[in-house]
Formats: C-alpha cells, sequence, structure tokens
C-alpha cells in the first residue's frame, strides 16, 4: 500500500545524486547500445535527467520562506477538505463548517493559485 501511495508522487523522493547516477547509467547503455534508434533514446533520457537534475539544482538554490508560507495558507482549505471527504463522507460525524458557496470560492482561490503559481514557475527563466 506505501509503495501505491509513493508511486503517486513520483518526484518527490528524488534526490540529485539518485538523478545523477541514473544518468552515468544511461550514459553505459548508450555506449552499450546496439541500434541507432536505442541510443537516441538514451541519448533523450540522459537529456531529460539532466533538465530534472538542473531544475532541482535551481530550486535548492531558492529561499524556503516561500514555501513556508504557501503551505501555511493551503493548511486552512486542506484541513476543511480532509474534514468533510474522511471524516462527513464516510459517515462518521458531520461538520458545523457551512457547506455554501463562500466556502468553496475560497478553496477554489487557493487552489487556483497553486496552479497558476506552478505553471507560471514553468515558463519562468
Amino acid at each position: 500500500m506505501l509503495s501505491f501511495l509513493l508511486g503517486l508522487i513520483p518526484g518527490a523522493f528524488t534526490t540529485i545524486n539518485g538523478i545523477t547516477n541514473a544518468i552515468a547509467n544511461e550514459k553505459i547503455a548508450a555506449l552499450s547500445a546496439t541500434t541507432q534508434q536505442a541510443q537516441i533514446a538514451s541519448a533523450e533520457r540522459v537529456a531529460a535527467l539532466e533538465a530534472q537534475r538542473d531544475a532541482l539544482i535551481s530550486e535548492s538554490n531558492k529561499s524556503s520562506l516561500p514555501i513556508i508560507i504557501q503551505s501555511l495558507i493551503a493548511s486552512g482549505p486542506t484541513f476543511i477538505l480532509c474534514k468533510i471527504f474522511f471524516y462527513d463522507e464516510t459517515g462518521f460525524g458531520t461538520t458545523n463548517i457551512p457547506n455554501d458557496s463562500a466556502l468553496w470560492n475560497v478553496i477554489m482561490v487557493v487552489v487556483g493559485f497553486y496552479f497558476l503559481h506552478s505553471v507560471a514557475s514553468m515558463f519562468k527563466s
């Protein structure tokens, strides 16, 4: 069960050393490839791994303060959604949180902010 849950978040537990080892293994595989198609596929995987490594390195140079602030802002809607979906919908109890459009507007604004922030960070140089 744990491996299934960890498989849902593929990039969360990768490290720079793990990616560097994967790059080295892929370069070895490219040298031992017998066809030109296998060599091209291996070169593409190396390029993708190098891009992932470079992204991890650039993210590690940033301040952790925005991540902390974003996590604090997201903790309220996350708690409300978890309470509604896991506590109320399973029949263990009922909530006294008003289930109106204002609550869902706030939740959608927070979720939309995270989506737009992730899209905007992909286009940053």
